[in-house]
C-alpha cells in the first residue's frame, strides 16, 4: 500500500518513511503544501499524512482542497499544535483522524492500520477499470474477458498510473519520477521498456485498450478504434 507523506521537517518525514517501510508500505515524501496536494490529487494513494504548518500552503487549505476535490483517500493530520480547536477544525474539514507532535511510531502506525481496515471494509479501493480491462490491485493481476495475467514492481506501478488518467495524456517525465523517484538513476528510457511489456501483455489478452505514443510528449492509455 502507497501512503503519502506532506511534512516539511524531513528530519521527521525521513524517520516516518523508515518505520512505515519497515512495515511494507510504499512512502513518497513531499516537503510543502502546494506539491503535497498535487501529489495527493493523483490519486495514487492509501492514505496520506498531512502536517498542518506548511510552507506554501498549510495544511488545512490542503485538506479543504482535496475535499472539494473529492478525493476519497483517508487522511491523518500530523500537527504540532495540541489545541482542541485544532483538532476539531481538521475532523469537521473531513481529516479521518489526528496525532499531535511528538508522537511514537508505534501509535503512528496502529492508527494507520486501524484507519486503512475502516477504509478498506467500507469500500473496495483496490481495482481499475477501463473498457474491458481490470487491474487488480491487491493480486496484482490484469483481467479481460476470461483471461488474466499477473504483473508486478514497475510494470503494476505504470499500469496503474494509466488507469488512473485513461484517455489523457501522462507525459514521460511524469511516470519518470512518480515511478523511479525524483532522485533515481534509472535510464530515460526505462519507461519505453516496461511500456513495451505492458503492451505485449495487453495483446495477449485481446484487451480492447491499448497504451498510445504520444511523439516527445508521453502516453495515453486509450480504447482502440
Amino acid at each position: 500500500m502507497k501512503i503519502l507523506i506532506i511534512e516539511d521537517e524531513y528530519s521527521l518525514a525521513d524517520a516516518i518513511r523508515e518505520t512505515l517501510e519497515r512495515e511494507h508500505f510504499d512512502t513518497t515524501i513531499v516537503t510543502n503544501g502546494l506539491d503535497g496536494e498535487d501529489e495527493a490529487l493523483t490519486g495514487l494513494y492509501d492514505l496520506i499524512l498531512l502536517d498542518i504548518m506548511l510552507p506554501k500552503k498549510n495544511g488545512f487549505e490542503v485538506l479543504k482542497t482535496l475535499k472539494e476535490e473529492k478525493l476519497k483517500t483517508p487522511i491523518i493530520i500530523l500537527t504540532a499544535k495540541s489545541e482542541l480547536d485544532d483538532k476539531l477544525n481538521g475532523l469537521e474539514n473531513g481529516a479521518d483522524d489526528y496525532i499531535t507532535k511528538p508522537f511514537h511510531m508505534k501509535e503512528l502506525i496502529a492508527r494507520i492500520k486501524i484507519i486503512l481496515k475502516r477504509s478498506t471494509n467500507i469500500e473496495d479501493t483496490n481495482s481499475l477499470e477501463f473498457d474491458d480491462l481490470i487491474l487488480d490491485l491487491s493480486t496484482g493481476k490484469i483481467k479481460c474477458n476470461n483471461n488474466e495475467m499477473s504483473i508486478n514492481g514497475k510494470e503494476l506501478n505504470l499500469l496503474e498510473l494509466l488507469l488512473i488518467n485513461k484517455n489523457q495524456i501522462v507525459e514521460k517525465d511524469i511516470l519518470t519520477d512518480k515511478i523511479w523517484g525524483f532522485n533515481s538513476d534509472a535510464e530515460y528510457n526505462s519507461v519505453e521498456v516496461y511500456v513495451s511489456f505492458l503492451r505485449k501483455k495487453l495483446k495477449l489478452l485481446k484487451s480492447n485498450v491499448k497504451i498510445s505514443t504520444i511523439r516527445g510528449i508521453g502516453y495515453r492509455l486509450e480504447k482502440i478504434k
